[in-house]
């Protein structure tokens, strides 16, 4: 019998594992396999197959170091930048790195702009999002100068890929298209259609049914790019279970999984092994979800994919609860949390550096404009000289006109920085903190507390049957129901309590200064104002109710992260208990009905 999936927010979908793949993109079209008879010829045939053969390649490559000393100082710098590939397909991030930017350092513009591309690349997945997007800024400036329609073609791919990361769109967008028409002669049009997919899937939510996804498929399949067409294929499983459809993942997964093992490409492999668990337990099989959750973690024993790892904790903490291991279930859930906090985090992360850069653009370019009104001025200021004091008023009346309108541009850009920070620690919604500055806030509240051994309560507070009001009303429906459910909340809080959307209809709730006994007290009162409100008939039928769990530093310490577990667990047994109700989490393990 098939459920409901779990609420699991699949973070930088392609682009989690696509960054990975894209260092394979750097190849050209495949060269005929006739032996390689000079050194220009097998850099060529290396380059062209390192993305198809990668074990050939291996074995070029060392022909390419054993001829070293008869290459010509080109043939270097192309060598060089071999040696970078490899190490960025290894994951060796401190070896590529120096040869990369020796590349770039001595070699010509399209090597340069090859090594910039890769290095673009190692940058994203090293989360250096700033610099990552300040070399964006410098490759896109130079792309009009390239010479190698090749070397175009790879930065192409890396700045669509990279703004797909930081989910604007239709820059991503623009860039695969261009690729689209810079494909090298030979090559398909597959790898420009998966980045077109990838921009148009930034966020994640891309309909499987979507045509994005066919085409990426079978152009790729027809092209014999296994590589790429196992990313999209991972990426439409995962979607068709988030939509329900477990049948269709399992069989497309089933399908898959012999040609995604026999490539042996780890990130695929961790991707099919987690989907697989995901997919069971959108299906109801509870054994066999833990069971590939569980492989999945065993491939990844040096914790590379700890950014995919999100569902993989989320269904194995699920099942654990469901069998009753409350041990096992919270151990799980902790990492699930973290790994989603620190998804969370490195999702603003990218989108404050694509922010920042573009801020840092623009007064960049505001300076120069100045620099050029200056020296036009210098340039008047020689020609009023020769003239008579009303001509001189003139240039005065013109210098506080410049510096008037640089005054106004620099403050307009100062309101806009201000607005951005505001923007950046609230729920767009509610207007109550999100997710990152409530946890933020929180921590704050616990250690000033604990300085002085005061009593503080953590509370997780969560709608009942929430999804039937979006499957019934729609979401906007839901949206008002969550602004109004968000102020009859702050109706009954201190101004010393800290309140935040944790995610879709969760929120947290700390209280400083506050026993058991006086958090009931707020909670039960703001239980029963949600309970005791009547919406409007036109926007849902009757009354909403919430359920609440309740922890507090008494006996539990004051680590955030402990008391939202427990508060969580509280929560969940008050769900258990019928809902609109609270639930206290009192010593290690005991729960008090509200």
């Amino acid at each position: 019998m098939a459920r409901n999936p779990p609420a699991i927010a699949w973070r930088r979908r392609l682009g989690a594992f696509g960054l990975a793949v894209a260092l394979l993109l750097c190849g050209t079209a495949a060269l005929a396999d006739a032996p390689a008879t000079d050194s220009a010829t097998l850099l060529a045939q290396a380059t062209a197959i390192r993305a198809k053969d990668h074990p050939r390649f291996l074995q070029m490559l060392d022909q390419l170091h054993r001829r070293q000393p008869t290459l010509s100082s080109n043939q270097q710098w192309q060598l060089r930048l071999l040696d970078g590939w490899e190490a960025l397909f290894e994951g060796q991030y401190a070896k590529a790195e120096p040869l990369l930017r020796d590349v770039v350092a001595h070699g010509d513009l399209d090597q340069q702009s090859l090594a910039n591309g890769m290095l673009l690349n190692m940058l994203a997945i090293k989360h250096r999002y700033d610099e990552a997007f300040a070399l964006a800024e410098q490759l896109s400036a130079v792309l009009p100068r390239l010479r190698d329609r090749h070397a175009a073609y790879v930065v192409l791919s890396q700045l669509s890929q990279l703004m797909a990361s930081a989910e604007q769109v239709q820059p991503a967008v623009d860039y695969a298209r261009q690729m689209e028409r810079l494909t090298p002669p030979g090559e398909s049009l597959c790898r420009p259609y998966v980045y077109l997919f990838g921009a148009l899937n930034a966020k994640g939510d891309l309909p499987p049914t979507d045509p994005a996804y066919r085409k990426a498929i079978d152009t790729c399949v027809a092209a014999g790019e296994p590589i790429y067409t196992n990313t999209v294929q991972l990426d439409l499983a995962r979607r068709q279970a988030d939509v329900g459809d477990a049948a269709a993942a399992l069989a497309l997964l089933k399908r898959i999984a012999p040609g995604v093992m026999a490539q042996n490409y780890r990130a695929h492999v961790y991707v099919l092994q987690s989907t697989l668990g995901y997919a069971y337990w959108v299906s109801g099989d509870a054994a066999l979800a833990k069971r590939w959750a569980l492989a999945a973690l065993a491939t990844d024993a040096k914790g590379d994919f700890e950014g995919l790892s999100e569902n993989v904790y989320r269904v194995l903490y699920e099942v654990e609860n469901k069998a009753g291991d409350y041990r096992a279930a919270l151990d799980y859930y902790r990492h699930y949390k973290d790994v989603e906090f620190r998804s969370v985090n490195n999702t603003q992360a990218i989108a404050l550096a694509y922010h920042a850069v573009h801020q840092q653009l623009a007064i960049h370019k505001l300076q120069v404009a100045e620099l050029g009104r200056q020296n036009s001025l210098l340039e008047l200021q020689q020609a009023l000289d020769r003239k008579a004091m009303e001509a001189s008023r003139l240039y005065v009346a013109l210098l506080l006109v410049v510096l008037a309108s640089i005054g106004f541009w620099l403050i307009r850009l100062k309101r806009s920085q201000l607005r951005f920070k505001r923007l950046a620690r609230r729920d767009s919604l509610t207007g109550i903190l999100n997710h990152q500055h409530f946890v933020w806030e929180a921590e704050q509240a616990l250690r000033y507390a604990e300085k002085s051994s005061r009593p503080v309560c953590v509370v997780v507070i969560d709608l009942d049957h929430f999804k039937r009001i979006n499957d019934t009303y729609g979401h906007a429906v839901g949206d008002a129901v969550l602004i109004r459910i968000t102020a009859l909340c702050r109706a009954h809080l201190r101004s010393i309590d800290v309140f935040g959307r944790l995610g879709g209809e969760e929120f947290g709730l700390v209280l400083p200064e506050c026993s058991l006994d006086d958090a009931m007290e707020i909670v039960e009162r703001m239980r029963a104002a949600i309970a005791t409100t009547l919406f409007d008939e036109q926007i849902v039928e009757g009354a909403i109710s919430a359920s609440f769990g309740l922890a507090s530093t008494d006996g539990n310490g004051y680590v955030l992260p402990a008391l939202m577990a427990k508060a969580d667990a509280a929560l969940y047994q008050a769900k258990h208990r019928g809902r609109n109700r609270i639930e206290m989490h009192a010593g290690n393990a005991s729960f008090v009905p509200a």
